[in-house]
């Protein structure tokens, strides 16, 4: 008897030698996945566990780990700590303006996937515009998988739907910024507690301006789109900027915008979800004002005021990066190829479990349950488009399901910035960009946001000139040129 078990153990172990797997499975690999929104929800342990269960059915032998961090600085400082601490984590949100790209590509802080990327996730790769794989690159080489959505971006403004019907505005005759003010008006003598204009920090109005800025936004060097000559300047020093600043100085001082503005950087969505906001700008596509309705729980209605712009920022404007710290990079790009391509997992990761979270009320229609809220339905992570593939996407009760159709409208009626593709090298200017970068928190925010005075503007620009602008704006040129010429 005690040989046959001893030849049923030996068999057993030459079965582990041909097969190469062991009698201890090891356990499934965890998946950690830091990204931006509503912040961490209620019942996100449900939907990990969904997950995971559904990813180990498609074959991934893992687990899935979600970390929801909030909108502006919560996000960017808690990733800057846990990057620089070398923490093993698998995939994290990034862009153009959150978790800054280039710079953690130049710090050596994400995995380039480019050779990855193709044998691994191919799919991934070839649903994407081909501006979005060139213009994320740098030097040739990709470190992140951008999301599947607009390629361009315009502006608009953003109202609380309650407000314009209740008083009967007449918003599709807004053209500029500045025929918002009998609006405002009303707004500042019939509603008390209510902010006529959201005008702050990081979501300022003098975005709509629209320059093309490689660096950042926390830098003034400047190209216009559609620039003839393709010359870098400071934007602080253009008719338009100083014009922009008095109007937003003339509100200020009207009570418009907060008179806090300058300080309020972090939770702007609170307010909106409060109905304490008459509007703001934000970044418009096709069904913005739908999807901010979705995401805040308060209907929104939009007007365009800018048109459509493809710069390489809208390319990087929202990505999912492999820090170099990941353990298992083929692990987290076969989970984004499954998660891009799968319809069941891309929604419940977006918008949580059918029944619980959410109920379909046509195919690809979804709606709050009843009884619930956006505040209190548990999950909603409150933002499809930082995540993979938006086409999959179910809809919200209410969305145009042409969405996907008038997206490709946008795109091809958009302006091709004429330095798409472009990446600056910030480190032959590093320390420069620094000290501009601290001139510009000190003093630009307050100008954008209405609470310094235009007059002062002169005074700006010294300060950045001297931390060092005319030097980087002369290595911007410099690799600028570079750049053309190669393309020529």
């Amino acid at each position: 008897m005690k040989n046959i078990k001893r030849i049923a153990v030996l068999l057993l172990l030459v079965g582990v030698l041909l097969t190469g797997t062991s009698v201890f499975a090891a356990a499934p690999y965890e998946i950690k996945w830091y990204f931006i929104g509503n912040g961490q929800q209620p019942d996100v342990k449900l939907v990990e566990d969904a997950a995971s269960k559904y990813i180990q059915k498609k074959g991934l032998k893992a687990t899935l780990k979600l970390q929801c961090y909030t909108w502006g600085d919560d996000y960017n400082n808690r990733m800057r700590t846990i990057i620089a601490s070398g923490e093993p984590f698998d995939i994290c949100f990034t862009s153009s303006w959150a978790n800054l790209y280039t710079v953690n590509v130049a710090r050596g802080a994400f995995l380039d996937i480019t050779d990855l990327w193709k044998k691994y996730a191919p799919k991934s790769r070839a649903q994407l515009h081909p501006s979005f794989i060139t213009a994320t690159q740098i030097n040739g080489r990709n470190y992140a998988i951008p999301a599947n959505k607009e390629v361009a971006h315009a502006w608009c403004i953003m109202f609380t739907k309650d407000f314009v019907d209740k008083y009967k505005f007449d918003i599709q005759s807004i053209k500029t910024l500045a025929d918002l003010e009998p609006m405002l008006k009303v707004i500042r003598e019939k509603e008390p507690g209510v902010i006529p204009f959201q005008n702050i920090g990081g979501e300022n109005a003098s975005r709509i301006l629209d320059y093309d800025r490689p660096i950042g936004d926390q830098n003034p060097a400047a190209l216009y789109n559609d620039s003839k000559d393709m010359k870098v300047f400071n934007m602080l020093e253009t008719k338009e900027f100083k014009e922009y600043c008095e109007l937003v100085h003339k509100w200020y001082k009207a009570g418009y915008i907060p008179a806090d503005a300058a300080n309020m950087t972090n939770d702007f969505v609170g307010d909106i979800k409060a109905r304490k906001v008459f509007c703001k700008i934000e970044s418009y596509k096709p069904c913005a004002d739908e999807e901010r309705s979705a995401s805040w729980g308060v209907p929104q209605v939009a007007v365009q005021i800018t048109k459509p712009v493809a710069q390489t920022y809208d390319c990087i404007g929202s990505m999912q990066a492999i820090p170099k710290s990941c353990k298992n990079p083929v692990m987290a790009l076969k989970f984004l190829e499954l998660f891009n391509t799968d319809k069941y997992l891309n929604n419940l990761i977006n918008f949580g479990i059918e029944g619980r979270h959410y109920v379909k009320i046509a195919n690809n229609v979804i709606d709050t349950p009843p009884g619930k809220t956006a505040e209190n339905v548990g999950y909603r992570p409150g933002a499809p488009w930082v995540f993979g593939n938006q086409y999959i996407n179910y809809f919200w009760k209410g969305e145009n399901q042409k969405k996907w159709e008038l997206f490709k409208k946008f795109n091809d009626s958009s302006l091709a910035a004429k330095s798409q593709g472009f990446s600056f090298d910030a480190e032959p200017v590093r320390n420069e960009i620094a000290s501009c970068q601290n001139v510009w928190n000190t003093y630009v925010i307050a100008l954008v946001t209405g609470a310094a005075d235009p007059k002062t503007i002169p005074d700006v620009v010294a300060k950045f000139k001297a931390a060092g602008l005319d030097k980087v704006i002369a290595e911007e040129q410099k690799q600028l040129d570079a750049w053309l010429a190669k393309k020529k």
